[in-house]
């Protein structure tokens, strides 16, 4: 009992979390440099308060050895890679849509002098998809994509692990259905409704859909959290590609 609930507790605080290195001043001046999206700038300075994201890299952590291969499609601006180089791993790739995002990884680890491999490419549709990985982190993307579906997603990936490989991903749950308005962006709550785009939260799976969907994708559940009190409310997840 007394693992599980230090786990559960360890998973909800900002402990160890935050990247180490970087001044306001610093990333303000790489932020004008490259252009990157401003949500980059709060999604690095305030890494350690984004549970799902640093949930997933903890475990993944956890599991994996420091000469591990770790690829994260839709990395962004490669925080959570970053991270996971402070702690002492070097084999880490990713990809992202955004060339500005990429650009500040480039500088973030140049800066950090920290080993990185990152490349412009479609999450969905990877022209360069690297193999025999360890392990893959997916956070914060997939279910912002319309048309994406989880299961096509764990199809495209999974022959990219090694056997018994891990996956760590995160997911925004059913409860968010219930959530007033919910069929809309977030940020057009106010708006006239017909001036209101669809939300931004494509996909919505609970624990049990996670897991069977996982099952038939070759993959097992290994273990999985939910933030109940996040808006909206997401759950990580750890997979383990099945032989």
């Amino acid at each position: 009992m007394f693992i599980p609930l230090l786990s559960y507790v360890l998973d909800r605080l900002p402990l160890g979390n935050a990247l180490k290195g970087i001044t306001v001043n610093g990333l303000d001046a790489l932020m004008r440099k490259t252009k990157a999206p401003v949500w980059h700038d709060y999604a690095i300075r305030q890494r350690q308060w984004r549970r799902h994201a640093c949930t997933a890299c903890r475990w993944l952590r956890g599991v994996l050895p420091p000469d591990a291969a770790i690829f994260e499609p839709g990395c962004g601006s490669a925080a959570n890679l970053l991270w996971l180089g402070q702690q002492g791993f070097r084999k880490l790739y990713g990809s992202d849509i955004s060339p500005e995002a990429l650009e500040l990884g480039v500088e973030l680890a140049a800066h950090l002098h920290l080993p990185l491999d990152i490349w412009q490419d479609d999450g969905l549709r990877p022209a360069r998809l690297p193999q025999n990985l360890d392990g893959i982190l997916s956070v914060n993307w997939l279910y912002h994509i319309p048309g994406a579906d989880f299961g096509d997603f764990l199809r495209q990936y999974r022959d990219s692990l090694k056997p018994g490989g891990y996956l760590a991903c995160d997911m925004v749950t059913r409860h968010y259905d219930h959530v007033p308005g919910n069929q809309w962006h977030s940020q057009d709550q106010h708006r006239p409704e017909a001036e209101r785009r669809p939300s931004e939260y494509t996909i919505r799976l609970d624990p049990k859909e996670v897991r069977d969907i996982a099952a038939r994708h070759g993959f097992a559940l290994v273990r999985h959290t939910c933030f109940v009190l996040s808006r909206p409310q997401r759950a990580v997840y750890l997979l383990q590609r099945t032989a």
